[in-house]
């Protein structure tokens, strides 16, 4: 051992060559040799990160399924770049599916908020997307998506806005063009456009770039903020045959549009201004074939509304006085929202007949509850919502809604109108109420008829949510909890089915929601 030790030892080769280089005089220092050695770890680590990535199970995945992926992926509102930048492989996959690149987002530079910046590199380099869709600013990155996207059917954002911090920027005249006119204007299928400002950084009134009518148009959303319509634009673009959706954020020249086709739309949704009761009644004798209508201006239907049918409407969107809604015939309606305006409430509602509406959504008073509703027939009714406005003047009437399973009652906290709700829809599952000047006395009573063996409220029910006000009660915390599980186990003993309580408050002063729940 002592002879061992007395040995020179002898040093690997490796650290033998860096001291003769430093014994020498050489500049390097041993930190520099540390950080190179760093280096070369971190570049072992990547490649070998990446033949991980290369042998790992996602790869050996047919193209055609990954192009599936891809595609959900996409759809998802996700930017297909991302997919670009993960492996050559999945580059080539991404670059050669035309579908990933039809979403495009055309403007005159206005940064828009959820915007990303990539750089895929090779001949395409920076590059900006906002969700699935490719900002361009300019003729050339237009041309590099339209090329990408081969010959499908585009998706295109127009946003055109005067800045307000800085000297407006106008738009590319070329870019207008090569977006509006021949022969990309065949492929466009859906068009956001929305214009602010004066629009006097606009090269040529936008109508000067259509060549023609947009033959696969079907979906079309127009918002303009304080700009001058283009009326030959309207005209244009409201002619497309296959134009199906319609969204109007702002008001628009009715006189142009009026007399235009719109036998092919079945999903419109109106501007929340500029449109008289007058106007209403000609658009909607030209619309009999629609299936979603939503936003429809205050008033309409009124007494100078004729006897309308709409075989086909699917979904109404109406705020307007509940007497006058006899005027209209829905046979194929599943879903309403009504916002009930002030006006008569008659003694006796006409009957309206209402044969498979799901969802009714209603904003009414307790009178038009009590007088209104017993007028309706739903006999497929599956979900009820109800805001009742103001005090509880009148009982809730006696009727009763078999099919119903899920109903949300918001209402003045009354023991006696709660439970006369929800007799009236005995085989719901799922129970909301909303009570806004609650109290402890009412969450008791209430508690007790959900588990009173004789005359059970919702017998069928298995969810119960209860909504109140922290300031509404004045027992202590520790007693609901316990209040509410004595509740959940009486009633899942006497039922032999699931049940559970959601008891929900907020507190109005701080804002804080508080949610319990007891299954």
């Amino acid at each position: 051992i002592e002879d061992d030790i007395k040995k020179k030892p002898e040093y690997p080769q490796a650290y033998t060559q860096v001291m003769d280089e430093v014994s020498i005089g050489e500049t390097i220092t041993i930190d520099a040799q540390i950080a190179a050695l760093k280096k070369g770890m971190e570049r072992l680590k990547r490649l070998n990160r990446l033949q991980r990535s290369l042998t790992a199970p996602v790869t050996k995945l047919p193209v055609e399924l990954l192009g599936y992926i891809f595609d959900f992926y996409v759809e998802m509102q996700e930017t297909p770049w991302l997919l670009v930048l993960v492996s050559p492989l999945w580059r080539r996959i991404a670059l050669s599916m035309s579908r990933l690149w039809r979403y495009i987002w055309v403007t005159n530079g206005t940064r828009i908020g959820n915007q990303r910046e990539w750089d895929v590199g090779g001949d395409i380099g920076r590059v900006t997307s906002v969700g699935q869709y490719t900002k361009c600013v300019t003729e050339a990155e237009l041309v590099q998506v339209l090329a990408l996207s081969g010959a499908v059917s585009l998706h295109v954002y127009l946003t055109l806005r005067k800045h307000r911090d800085r000297r407006e920027q106008s738009i590319d005249n070329d870019l207008l063009s090569q977006l509006l006119g021949l022969p990309t204007s065949n492929r466009i299928e859906e068009i956001h456009l929305l214009i602010g400002g004066s629009g006097d950084f606009l090269p040529a009134p936008l109508s000067f770039y259509i060549e023609t009518s947009y033959p696969r148009l079907k979906s079309l959303t127009i918002g303009n903020e304080g700009s001058p319509w283009d009326t030959n634009f309207i005209r244009k673009i409201l002619s497309s045959s296959e134009l199906s959706s319609l969204k109007f954020n702002s008001a628009i020249p009715w006189e142009i549009a009026l007399p235009l086709r719109w036998t092919s739309v079945r999903h419109l949704t109106l501007p929340p201004y500029g449109l008289t009761i007058h106007t209403l009644n000609a658009l909607c004798a030209k619309i009999q074939n629609i299936q979603t209508l939503k936003a429809i201006p205050s008033g309409w239907p009124n007494e100078s509304t004729p006897q309308m049918t709409f075989k086909l409407l699917e979904e109404l969107d109406i705020r307007c006085e509940t007497s006058q809604l006899h005027h209209l015939n829905l046979p194929s309606l599943t879903k309403l929202n009504l916002t009930a305006l002030k006006g008569l409430i008659p003694n006796v509602y006409p009957s309206w007949a209402l044969p498979v509406l799901s969802e009714f959504r209603a904003s009414l008073t307790s009178e038009e509850i009590a007088k209104f509703l017993p007028s309706i027939t739903m006999p497929k009714l599956h979900t009820l919502t109800l805001d009742i406005l103001g005090s509880l003047l009148e009982p809730f009437p006696a009727v009763t809604y078999p099919t119903v399973r899920s109903i949300d009652l918001t209402c003045l906290a009354s023991a006696n109108y709660v439970t006369d709700a929800l007799n009236a829809v005995p085989n719901s599952r799922k129970v909301v109420l909303s009570l806004y000047d609650s109290s402890d006395e009412i969450v008791w009573e209430i508690l007790t008829r959900l588990t009173d063996t004789t005359h059970m409220v919702s017998p069928m029910a298995i969810e119960v949510h209860f909504v109140t006000q922290e300031k509404c009660l004045s027992i202590p915390n520790a007693s609901i909890l316990s209040l509410f599980r004595s509740c959940v186990a009486r009633r899942k003993a006497i039922s032999h089915r699931p049940f559970k309580i959601v008891f929900t408050t907020s507190s109005p002063d701080t804002g804080r929601i508080s949610t319990e729940i007891f299954s």
